[in-house]
């Protein structure tokens, strides 16, 4: 419809008969509540007016509202234009002297003034008898067996309109999708079987459980029925057939058994380019028997990459919450950086697909398992041609940190064209490289042994590299002391100690630190590098100790002036029951008490602090009954009643707690029994913030540098620890 045309229909202006109706009241009454309240008051008699005409074609409805018509104005507010062989229609906005105030494309229930209540019986409009045949002669693909009239009937078309053009809308919104949909090839019939196999961690040998020992399992990696000796349920073990490792299962404990999640991709070729499917596939033994669990996988993404560097990535997901179907993913850009998410990549088509894509230069055919997305990996390597310079080197130690780290320009001379060059070494110094299998640490570590123009141990170089230890590592030394005879005193100091050289240069670091806190002469070489590091290390720890607690308390209060404000809301989930009871601190001063006490570190980690003062989490002290006030474990604890870690002296957890375990679930219930709406948000924003740090541990590969625990990732270590409120 041309807005030009509709202005020179004929104006509707109000009839006498209308404006008489329009200024009509009544009196209306509401039964309402238990009591059977009535209320009574005055009202419009309508609540709307209509004047419908066919002009030319075209359906013109002057709607009119009976406060214009208290005030004699015989315009209509609004003029709706119904085009109904061409299945549109359109409103104009009239001010009070009958000017064009704007159009809209807003339904009849939609327009400002005029009730929302049309689809509802008790509305009351005025339409002239010409008026409501008009309206009824519209046609409707859905007719109710009660058939509606006037005003609802022209609700219900317009509506059936707006349907009609949405889905016009969608299908062209979707019409290019489905184009590119229409270039996906079959997947291969032996895929989701090679999946099963090649990309599933979880490998299982399934024994059946009787008074003698079993003798022989089944395999559900390679389905074979093996030899077994001394099966336990949950014992590691190596399957003798395929020789993968797996985990006994006895076959009367799997009936709620179930893999983790695993992902695979598969690269095929489409026309002008390559499409690249990544599937996610888990296996259940809920109600299943041992040689036969469900099998469910899922095809979640596609990103098709056309030969002109085009890339367009399509997910699997609900499209405007009405359907699931292939959606393009319209925010996607293509990124070399991706989160690091090992990927099984099908290779049983590569060769063919090497030869007739822009894939033949490509080394992603030679990974084992890739490190990254097959999508970020090719972006990788064309904005890092090292990676797959490394790869077709076998250098996949080197290539899969250079992916995993940010990428750093003073690292990689990029204008460079051979591999030595491009890594700022030479080609002896890559050589040895290449035979320590060394990483990015140890690049950085030839390549500084190369700009100072010096021979380094191997051993040296490799054990460094190895354990995360860069060049600045040994910049908290106060004495200038060579890397080798650094090196090597730490080598020994870690032997001494039974621990990890990056965990001997933390305690090294730790112990410098204090003894210049201690005005210690720390530029005499018997005081830097004391013959047994770890002693003096703890000797220093204990001096610390004996300054006073109070001390030590107050400069905590000054650093952090809330947390004491925090502590007394937390008294109201203090509890006991049996042997045990829970306390909670009631000032710094008892915390800074705890980890002295039980010698860990809750007291001299800022984050534990910091978490108090955010309510990210608590404190408290877990207590026998007996000795309440003498420290047994610290436990810490999330706002929703989640217990994120327990530890007791030397910040171990012994035997003795498993005993306390049924008193903590209890404790658990109790403390959710407490929360507030508020305190029960905190925890799920502490949820969501203990996953992202755990994330962030993995990604950093950190671990536990004392302890009995030393050398285990420290996610692993807080996962294992974790007691969720049930």
């Amino acid at each position: 419809m041309r807005k030009e045309e509709l202005r020179k229909l004929r104006a509707l202006p109000a009839t006498r008969e209308m404006m008489e109706k329009g200024k009509m009241q009544e009196e209306r009454t509401e039964t309402y509540g238990w009591s059977q309240t009535v209320h009574k008051w005055v009202a419009n008699k309508y609540d709307a007016l209509f004047r419908v005409n066919n002009l030319s074609g075209i359906i013109k409805i002057a709607v009119f509202l009976p406060e214009m018509m208290k005030k004699d104005i015989k315009t209509p507010r609004y003029e709706i234009f119904l085009n109904v062989p061409g299945e549109e229609y359109i409103t104009r906005e009239l001010d009070d002297e009958g000017k064009e105030v704007k159009w809209l494309t807003a339904m009849l229930s939609n327009l400002d003034g005029v009730p929302y209540l049309f689809r509802w019986s008790d509305t009351k409009y005025f339409i002239s008898k010409d008026g409501m045949d008009t309206l009824n002669r519209l046609k409707l693909e859905n007719e109710s067996a009660k058939p509606v009239k006037g005003a609802y009937r022209l609700q219900e078309w317009q509506q059936e309109q707006k349907d009609k053009e949405t889905k016009r809308k969608e299908k062209r919104e979707q019409a290019p999708w489905d184009a590119d949909m229409k270039l996906i090839p079959k997947i291969p019939s032996g895929f989701e079987e090679w999946m099963r196999r090649e990309a599933c961690k979880d490998v299982f040998i399934i024994y059946k459980y009787d008074r003698k020992e079993a003798k022989e399992g089944y395999c559900s990696r390679c389905k074979k029925i093996v030899p077994v000796k001394s099966p336990r349920h949950g014992k590691e073990t190596v399957c003798p057939a395929c020789r993968a490792k797996a985990v006994f299962k006895s076959e009367g404990k799997i009936k709620t058994l179930a893999t983790d999640c695993y992902y695979a991709e598969i690269i095929q070729r489409i026309k002008g380019g390559i499409v690249i499917r990544k599937y996610t596939q888990r296996q259940y033994y809920y109600n299943r028997s041992y040689d036969n669990p469900y099998i469910s996988t899922h095809e979640d993404k596609r990103t098709l990459i056309f030969e002109n560097g085009i890339i367009r990535r399509y997910n699997y997901e609900s499209y405007k919450n009405k359907y699931l179907r292939w959606c393009l993913n319209k925010d996607y850009r293509p990124s070399a950086r991706t989160y690091y998410t090992e990927r099984k990549l099908y290779k049983r088509n590569l060769p063919n697909l090497k030869k007739t894509t822009f894939l033949k230069h490509s080394s992603v055919d030679l990974w084992e398992t890739l490190p990254t997305s097959v999508t970020s990996y090719i972006q990788i390597e064309k904005g890092n041609p090292a990676v797959e310079m490394l790869a077709k080197m076998g250098m996949f130690r080197l290539a899969k940190d250079l992916i995993k780290e940010r990428y750093d320009k003073t690292l990689i001379a990029q204008d460079e064209t051979e591999i030595s060059k491009l890594l700022k070494v030479d080609k002896a110094r890559l050589k040895r490289l290449k035979e320590m299998d060394g990483g990015v640490d140890s690049l950085r570590w030839l390549q500084y042994e190369k700009l100072i123009n010096t021979i380094w141990p191997d051993e040296m170089i490799k054990d460094l590299g190895d354990a995360g230890i860069k060049t600045s590592g040994f910049n908290f030394l106060p004495i200038p002391v060579s890397f080798v005879k650094s090196y090597n005193y730490l080598k020994k100091q870690a032997g001494i100690m039974n621990d990890t050289l990056y965990q001997a240069l933390t305690t090294w670091q730790d112990y410098i630190n204090m003894a210049e806190k201690m005005k210690m002469n720390t530029k005499l070489e018997q005081i830097a590098k004391p013959k047994d590091l770890k002693a003096e290390h703890d000797r220093l720890i204990f001096l610390n100790k004996t300054k006073g607690l109070e001390k030590q308390a107050k400069s905590l209060e000054k650093k952090w002036p809330k947390v004491n404000e925090q502590l007394p809301k937390l008294q109201k989930f203090e509890y006991e029951l049996g042997d045990y009871c829970i306390v909670s601190p009631k000032s710094i001063l008892d915390i800074v008490t705890e980890g002295v006490v039980l010698g860990h570190c809750v007291h001299t980690c800022d984050y534990y602090f910091s978490r108090i003062q955010t309510d990210e989490s608590y404190l408290f002290f877990l207590r026998k009954k007996n000795n309440p006030d003498i420290p047994w474990y610290t436990l810490e604890v999330e706002p929703s009643g989640n217990i994120r870690q327990k530890r007791t002296t030397g910040d171990r957890q012994n035997a003795d707690f498993e005993n306390a375990v049924p008193f903590l679930k209890k404790w658990q219930q109790y403390f959710k029994e407490q929360l507030t709406k508020d305190e029960e948000k905190l925890g799920e924003k502490a949820n969501i913030l203990r996953k992202e740090n755990y994330k962030k541990l993995r990604e950093d590969g950190n671990r536990v540098w004392h302890g009995p625990l030393a050398g285990q990732l420290l996610a692993d270590v807080l996962e294992k620890d974790f007691m969720e409120a049930g």
